[in-house]
């Protein structure tokens, strides 16, 4: 007589909360536990945060600029911290139109004028009946222009043979050459940023940064535009302050 051995299979224990079977779920704790960043990836990621937060800051910054109006001060330090505040270049003038009759058309034909008026987002003046002497300019009605931390760009004088609308054009020029510099900035540093995050997050070393090259050109300098000018001429420093001699008001 032979016997047979059967295995039956056992069914689940009742869960006695609710009479269902009752499922073993599997402890995931040790899997659901990540390591803590790194300091050099946690300090990444805050590098990360923060230009993407500089970025999105440009882009609002980029489009109200467009609609800001040029105004004239004459207090240096005014001009300059509105062009600051902006990221617009300063058109620093030398005019004294009481004394100069070149001066009075000079602010009629060219400043006064429909196209340098109401070029929106060019720039910020400053204007004074004071020669300026850091540049050696001595001769009215002059002009230069200046980006927001004080460094020169061009000379920017009155010539009788340009016409208002060239004024604008060049003014216009320059301030896109500034909010295209600002934009490779905080691109390349944006761009950086992400690489940087990805590489540590893998295990690979940092990437190499590119260096932060001036894209700025330098203008070559034409002596006979301003008087004094020459390659004698001291280091540049940045512009000084002059007193506000207009009692009623700092603007033009």
């Amino acid at each position: 007589m032979c016997g047979c051995l059967m295995l039956a299979v056992q069914p689940a224990a009742a869960d006695p909360a609710t009479g269902s079977p009752k499922v073993v779920k599997k402890d995931k704790a040790a899997d659901s536990e990540k390591a803590p960043d790194s300091p050099e990836l946690a300090a990444a990621r805050k590098r990360l945060k923060d230009a993407q937060a500089a970025m999105d800051k440009f882009q609002k910054e980029k489009k109200a600029r467009s609609k800001v109006k040029p105004k004239w001060y004459k207090d240096a330090d005014k001009a300059f911290a509105e062009a600051k505040k902006h990221n617009l270049p300063v058109w620093c003038v030398y005019s004294d139109p009481p004394t100069c009759g070149v001066c009075q058309k000079f602010e009629k034909e060219i400043i006064n004028s429909g196209p340098v008026k109401n070029a929106k987002g060019a720039y910020i003046g400053y204007i004074s009946n004071t020669p300026l002497p850091e540049y050696k300019c001595t001769a009215k009605p002059f002009g230069y222009l200046f980006t927001p931390d004080k460094q020169p760009i061009i000379p920017l004088p009155y010539m009788s043979s340009k016409p208002a609308k060239g004024y604008a054009e060049r003014l216009q020029e320059y301030s896109a050459k500034l909010i295209e510099k600002q934009e490779k900035q905080v691109t390349r540093e944006l761009e950086y940023s992400k690489k940087l995050v990805a590489a540590l997050a893998a295990g690979e070393p940092a990437p190499e940064e590119e260096p932060d090259e001036d894209e700025a050109e330098e203008q070559p300098q034409n002596p006979a535009m301003r008087p004094g000018y020459g390659p004698n001429m001291p280091p540049r420093r940045p512009m000084p302050q002059y007193d506000d001699e207009e009692e009623d008001s700092d603007t033009f």
